[in-house]
């Protein structure tokens, strides 16, 4: 594990105190990715190819060392699948940069999530299966995935919920109230959504969590997360994520043994036993 170490002082050691100190939203709520490179390509980097100054300072790694004097390149494997979603995110990607050539062997053999989850579910058992790789707090979350969070992370929705408040009502909001005619405050409070608009009102870019959370009836009136509701919750989140991209333990261990049943019906004898 290799993670990114901020300038003393800065008063945050991730992602999370990042935004909550500079009373922002992470980059993906504006369309940007800088979140992801400051927070995980770059630490990895580092990690690699060293660093001589900062508290990140560290010699290169090895693999680096020798990569550099024998002159060769680095290939890097990232875990882009063939499904709608990642097709998306991979096209037009570049195969190389100054550093590293990329591949992405997922979509070289044609698996889509669906595959890689039955792959482990069949291998390592449906308790294997990891959640998806993401912020709790994270912009690209879809509706069923909040559901989920208020069901069994109550207090991450609770510390998401009070960043965003931050950072649409702090000194870098960038949402307008002349143009809602309303305070954010007062649309969270008391509007059914927000008007069509180009402005960030929220972690869903479009709408807020703390509104949704309120509509919902799954906070009170203080933005706290009803702990009462959660086999409702659950419930919610489980009609609501059908076939998503994110098949993974969420889901439950019912949903991915069937998912591992399948794939095993399916799978090739390269699979079997490894």
């Amino acid at each position: 594990m290799c993670r990114t170490v901020p300038q003393e002082g800065t008063g945050y050691v991730d992602l999370y105190g990042n935004c909550l100190k500079n009373e922002t939203l992470p980059s993906l709520a504006f369309g940007m990715k800088s979140c992801s490179l400051k927070w995980k390509t770059g630490p990895q980097d580092q990690y690699l190819k060293g660093a001589t100054r900062g508290p990140n300072k560290c010699e290169p790694h090895p693999v680096w060392t020798k990569a550099q004097a024998m002159g060769t390149r680095i290939v890097k494997l990232i875990g882009y699948d063939c499904g709608k979603a990642d097709t998306r995110r991979s096209k037009g990607l570049a195969s190389s940069d100054a550093d590293f050539d990329y591949l992405y062997p997922l979509q070289l053999i044609g698996w889509t999530r669906r595959e890689c989850v039955s792959a482990i579910a069949a291998v390592l058992g449906a308790d294997m299966v990891p959640i998806k790789s993401a912020c709790f707090f994270c912009p690209a979350s879809k509706a069923w995935e909040l559901w989920w969070l208020a069901a069994e992370h109550p207090e991450l929705l609770e510390n998401a919920l009070v960043l965003e408040r931050k950072a649409l009502t702090g000194k870098h909001s960038r949402f307008s109230a002349v143009e809602f005619g309303a305070s954010w405050e007062d649309m969270v409070r008391n509007a059914d959504s927000f008007p069509s608009s180009n402005t960030t009102v929220g972690l869903g870019r479009s709408f807020a969590w703390n509104q949704w959370a309120r509509v919902n009836e799954v906070v009170d009136h203080e933005f706290r997360v009803r702990r009462d509701k959660r086999a409702a919750f659950l419930a919610m989140a489980e009609a609501m994520c059908g076939p998503d991209n994110a098949l993974d333990a969420r889901r439950g261990n019912e949903g991915t043994s069937r998912e591992a049943a399948t794939f095993a019906r399916e799978s090739s004898p390269a699979i079997d036993g490894q």
